[in-house]
């Protein structure tokens, strides 16, 4: 009986044992929890920061504010210098479950604020201490989706600095991350830029995606693309003036950021101004490309522009241009095809040089050859100054130029060829003009002395033909004969000085006969029944007063003697007296002084004075005689050959014939 108590109590004493371990057990087991749970922050702080390391970071700082089973809280996490970080994240949620964290898979992760600073140099992009988790980093953990409400990029350029801002949503994409742009557009906010000696204001504008599917990628797998509208830029030379304004409607910009920084710039209807040339270039199509953005090496083209002088005196017409070239940080080259905005005539190719640190450049320009129609291309309307100089322009012209200029001053120097050309001026039609100009300047046009043209004609009241002309021009729209000769009745009849300006109210010359055959004066007159041989000579003076001619003072008179005759039907309309006995001198007159004097406007009415002295051998044996003849007629008639059959008698009847 004894026996059995002692079973009963060893049986008693296994189940309190066993009791007590299990109790002990789950104590302990509590106990570890609760030491966990108290320290599960600092924990999780470890292994985070043993992660880290083993992705590759080295400086970075973070401040985990709580560890849940289903989330943990992060005030804050940094990436470099902690007083100017690289990368700076606050207010990080992160969203997980259990299972999740042993597969390394996050829900997600909601962010505050986000804040990048990056630098670039002539190597390139300097990722600095975010290179491990910009390579892919991370323990290999898909982090999912995060969402950031906040962030700023900033882009640090020798030039200057860039900075891009929004917020977003970024999902892990292979070795990179996906950015999607809230409304797939970012701010960007541009510093003052440094770029080879000039400087361009601070500006902002905001930058859409437009990318296959509207995000980003970073690393860039396509490069980034976006675009932009309605950007005004300002450049600046290092002493504050005003080089350039550009106004962009539309600004569409590709990069690539690789081992060098590609960009490339695409604008539709731009407008620029040239304020120090007094220039204007507008609705410009043009795209530049920069193999490496840091040294600002790259090419550009420009598919359409409308250059436009907007000097307070206009030196030029608008222009069409379209060309392309190579940029630098400090100039520009071009190679360009001009063409007239009125009429699209191909006028000039233009190669040069720009530089961008003191606004100076150069250009050599091939014109032509440039055919002038009276209906199409006119150098009036290309160059304002010779408004009035120039009308009615026909024939051909090509020439080469050298063109530099400066802020504020723009100079050139030409040599021109013309070829059959013709044109109108206030008082004359000319035709067939052809030779070689030398251009000293061209804003405006001026020459040295001696410049030399063949002249086909002249049609000036009376046709001059095969002349030539030496001139010069002044620079201030005058053109100043030194001389011009034609070769007229066996003789030369010579401009021999004279300023031709347009808009001057009153200009004079002196037209100067030199042996004009008296034979060929009356034959180019088409007088019928008149002959006479002898030569004359004199001098012309004319006033070109507001576009007419006026003669005052001209006399031409005859070197030797010689003989005038006057024989037609015509005469016996003057029966008896004196009119009688002078045509029966005229019938054979041997004079020994001729005069003839010129007074009026040569484009309407002249008075013409004809003076003989002589005798007619055949009449009173040989009575002298002293014949004055005077009579108003149109000059411009009369010394037209192709319209003259007047008879001599209709320029005596009723005019005042005397004799002594």
């Amino acid at each position: 009986m004894s026996r059995k108590p002692d079973e009963s109590s060893k049986k008693g004493r296994l189940r309190w044992l066993t009791r007590s371990a299990v109790l002990l057990l789950l104590a302990g087991g509590f106990a570890a929890g609760a030491y966990w749970w108290s320290e599960r922050v600092a924990l999780a702080e470890e292994q985070i920061r043993m992660a880290l390391s083993e992705a590759g970071l080295v400086e970075f700082d973070f401040a985990l504010a709580d560890v849940g089973f289903r989330g943990a809280q992060v005030e804050s996490f940094i990436v470099g210098d902690p007083a100017r970080p690289t990368l700076l994240i606050e207010d990080i949620l992160v969203d997980y479950t259990l299972s999740g964290l042993l597969e390394q898979r996050l829900q997600s992760i909601e962010i505050g604020a986000v804040s990048v600073s990056l630098k670039g140099d002539e190597n390139g992009l300097d990722l600095g201490p975010l290179l491990p988790l910009v390579g892919g980093g991370g323990g290999g953990f898909q982090p999912g989706p995060i969402s950031v409400n906040s962030f700023s990029a900033t882009l640090d350029l020798p030039q200057g600095a860039i900075t891009l801002g929004g917020a977003g949503v970024i999902q892990q994409a292979g070795m990179g991350y996906r950015i999607v742009p809230s409304d797939g557009c970012v701010n960007v906010d541009v510093g003052r830029l440094s770029l080879g000696g000039v400087l361009i204001d601070p500006f902002s504008t905001q930058a859409c995606a437009t990318s296959v599917d509207g995000d980003v990628y970073w690393p860039p797998t396509s490069g980034i693309a976006f675009r932009t509208d309605a950007v005004l830029l300002v450049v600046r030379s290092d002493l504050g003036d005003t080089l350039l304004e550009a106004q962009f409607k539309t600004l569409q910009a590709d990069a690539v950021l690789d081992q060098h920084i590609e960009l490339k710039l695409r604008t539709e209807g731009a407008d620029f101004s040239l304020p120090a040339q007094g220039l204007s270039f507008g609705n410009v199509d043009f795209e530049i490309a920069f193999d490496d953005l840091v040294s600002l090496a790259g090419q550009w083209r420009l598919t359409s522009g409308r250059l436009t002088d907007f000097a307070e005196v206009s030196r030029f017409a608008p222009l069409d241009i379209v060309g392309d070239g190579d940029v630098t940080a400090a100039s520009t080259s071009f190679d360009l095809l001009v063409s007239d905005a009125a009429t699209f005539s191909l006028l000039a190719s233009v190669k040069g040089t720009h530089s961008t640190v003191n606004g100076r450049g150069s250009a050599q320009v091939v014109a032509g050859p440039l055919i002038y129609s009276p209906a199409g291309l006119q150098p009036q309307a290309l160059f304002p100054m010779l408004k009035g100089l120039l009308t009615n322009v026909v024939g051909s012209m090509s020439a080469t130029a050298d063109v530099s200029w400066r802020p504020g001053v723009i100079r050139g120097a030409a040599d021109a060829r013309l070829d059959d050309l013709g044109f109108s001026t206030e008082t004359a039609r000319i035709e067939g003009v052809r030779g070689d100009l030398a251009f000293d300047d061209l804003f405006p046009p001026r020459t040295a002395e001696g410049q030399r043209l063949d002249v086909g004609s002249v049609d000036a009241g009376m046709v001059l033909t095969d002349g030539t002309v030496t001139f010069s021009l002044d620079g201030l729209g005058g053109v100043i004969v030194e001389r011009a000769s034609w070769p007229f009745a066996g003789g030369t009849i010579t401009l021999s000085s004279g300023v031709i300006e347009p808009g001057a109210s009153e200009q004079t010359f002196e037209l100067a006969v030199d042996e004009v055959d008296l034979s060929a004066f009356i034959t180019l007159l088409a007088l019928d029944g008149a002959s006479g041989t002898g030569i004359i000579s004199g001098r012309i003076p004319v006033t070109i007063r507001d576009g007419d001619p006026i003669i005052t003072g001209g006399v031409l008179t005859a070197s030797e003697p010689g003989q005038l005759s006057y024989k037609s039907g015509g005469t016996d309309a003057v029966a008896g007296g004196q009119g009688a006995l002078v045509f029966q001198a005229l019938e054979d007159f041997q004079y020994t002084g001729l005069t003839l004097s010129l007074e009026g406007n040569a484009q309407d009415r002249l008075t013409l004075k004809l003076n003989l002295e002589g005798a007619n051998p055949g009449l009173y044996d040989g009575y002298p005689f002293a014949i004055n003849i005077n009579t108003e007629a149109s000059f411009a008639e009369l010394l037209r050959s192709a319209t003259l059959g007047a008879n001599a008698i209709d320029l005596i009847r009723g005019k005042g014939v005397t004799d002594q």
